[in-house]
């Protein structure tokens, strides 16, 4: 009786899957640090050598899209609204995704604003919807503006929070708190005055730290810092609109 020896050169499914893992996860580290990171940085990071690496994505592209979707979908998935009023529970949500983020952040504006929106968008929908169901009920507090529905209002939270990420990731915000402004600018967004925004932020990051930690005293916002972000932020045609 002969046996035959499967060839050793040809992968197999649980080869090519551990592979695809590695190559994501390193995908995540690297571009995460240098978005313009080439597949093969990727590639050695991950230690998957070229050849498999561009058999399991034939293009840069591909690896990028796939990181940044997989990385919506993991954030959705563990979002959730904390006890407490509506308010404190869409700062500690839009707190809970710039914790997450940070660390990432050259990818996370790939993903909010590249060419990849369209799969990242529908991916973060379960986010979306729990944001917008604190919004409302907000809204039926009358805690938030009154002038716009629950929907617009959730986008214009959506889109500040994305404005200081990206000024994160630009390097403009300097010695500011990234945490405590992406909290408070959206909050601002929402309707809220700064002086409130700022009360509610603290409360929030205090939750968030947990109970032995000491959360820093905020400094006044800059108008001036706040005047250029206004005027850079995108209209209501520009990705992740509600209305898309």
């Amino acid at each position: 009786m002969r046996f035959f020896r499967r060839d050793r050169s040809h992968p197999t499914a649980a080869e090519q899957a551990g592979a695809r893992d590695r190559m994501l996860n390193a995908a995540s580290e690297v571009l995460g640090r240098d978005a313009g990171a080439p597949l093969s940085a990727v590639a050695r990071r991950a230690q998957v050598d070229e050849d498999t690496a561009r058999q399991l994505f034939p293009t840069r592209a591909a690896l990028v899209e796939a990181t940044v979707v997989r990385g919506a979908t993991r954030l959705a998935g563990a979002i959730f609204l904390d006890d407490g009023p509506p308010l404190t529970q869409i700062a500690m949500l839009i707190g809970r995704v710039w914790q997450d983020q940070a660390p990432v952040l050259p990818l996370t504006r790939m993903a909010s604003r590249g060419p990849y929106r369209r799969g990242v968008e529908k991916a973060l929908a379960p986010l979306r919807a729990t944001l917008r169901e604190a919004v409302s009920a907000a809204a039926g507090r009358h805690e938030v503006r009154a002038d716009i529905s629950p929907a617009a209002i959730s986008w214009l939270i959506e889109q500040a929070t994305i404005d200081v990420i990206e000024a994160a990731e630009a390097g403009a915000l300097g010695d500011t708190d990234g945490l405590q402004l992406v909290i408070t600018h959206a909050l601002c967004a929402a309707g809220l005055g700064w002086a409130q925004a700022t009360d509610v932020a603290i409360e929030a990051r205090s939750r968030l730290a947990g109970p032995d930690a000491t959360v820093p005293e905020p400094t006044a916002p800059d108008p001036m810092a706040a005047d250029s972000m206004a005027a850079d932020s995108p209209t209501p045609d520009s990705p992740a609109s509600p209305h898309d």
